[in-house]
């Protein structure tokens, strides 16, 4: 609990990870600094619900997730995502569990491993102090993090969505203010939303990051929290992003 407010965190990892080669297990379970990408995605969130802050924590499991089930044990709650559909479609999978409870929700991706502690507890600090319905991490960056979403805002700095690298124009994808996919979001609301979020055409999935242009059309206060370290946002991908990951997790060691 955080100023009276109840939080619970969703950990997406139901991904199969084709791209870094998974075949028989799920890409969170690949070794990296030696422990598996769950475990230093995990931490930081079991240090917040060491520290009260955190009331449930809970982990979205799909390709293989027994795995992951059985590696993390009683250490989270788990849900399954028997299909991958999608972002919003995972976090979707935890509304028996949350749904209908008064607190924000932090929503965080299982392959990002380089977050701390401290980066968590800013945006929901953020987020709840300014009495925001959403609080989204950004990080502004011209030449790294491409496949990130823009962050899209008026002549007034006010956001107003976030497109996809698939849909972008070309004069989109020059933004440097980009969406590493880490949210803190008011409960009672984001599932609501969630139901609103649209099939996206091109890639046949349902897009968290939707739930940014719903708020907006309902004038929800949204506000943004740049990341400090941006090399925090690293997601694993690729063979490239697991060399770079890991090279940063044995030097914080």
């Amino acid at each position: 609990m955080l100023n009276n407010n109840k939080v619970f965190a969703v950990v997406m990892a139901g991904g199969k990870g084709t791209r870094i080669g998974a075949i028989d297990e799920p890409k969170v379970m690949f070794d990296i600094a030696g422990l598996p990408m769950i475990e230093w995605a995990i931490r930081p969130f079991e240090k917040l619900k060491k520290q009260g802050i955190i009331d449930r924590l809970i982990v979205v499991v799909g390709f293989h997730g027994e795995q992951i089930i059985d590696y993390l044990g009683d250490r989270a709650e788990f849900v399954w995502q028997k299909e991958q559909l999608g972002t919003a479609h995972a976090v979707r999978q935890a509304e028996n569990q949350i749904a209908g409870e008064e607190g924000v929700t932090l929503i965080s991706n299982g392959d990002h491993t380089l977050y701390r502690t401290e980066t968590f507890k800013k945006v929901l600090d953020e987020t709840i102090s300014k009495q925001a319905t959403l609080g989204f991490a950004v990080v502004n960056s011209p030449d790294r993090f491409d496949s990130y979403g823009r962050v899209i805002k008026d002549e007034k700095g006010n956001v107003k969505n976030i497109v996809e690298l698939l849909s972008a124009t070309e004069e989109q994808k020059k933004i440097p203010c980009k969406n590493p996919n880490l949210y803190a979001v008011d409960n009672l609301w984001l599932f609501k939303a969630l139901k609103n979020v649209q099939l996206n055409p091109i890639k046949k999935e349902y897009y968290l990051t939707d739930i940014i242009e719903i708020a907006v059309s309902e004038g929800k206060k949204i506000v943004t929290v740049e990341i400090d370290d941006i090399n925090e946002v690293i997601g694993i991908n690729t063979s490239k992003d697991k060399t770079e990951a890991e090279k940063i997790l044995k030097s914080r060691k």
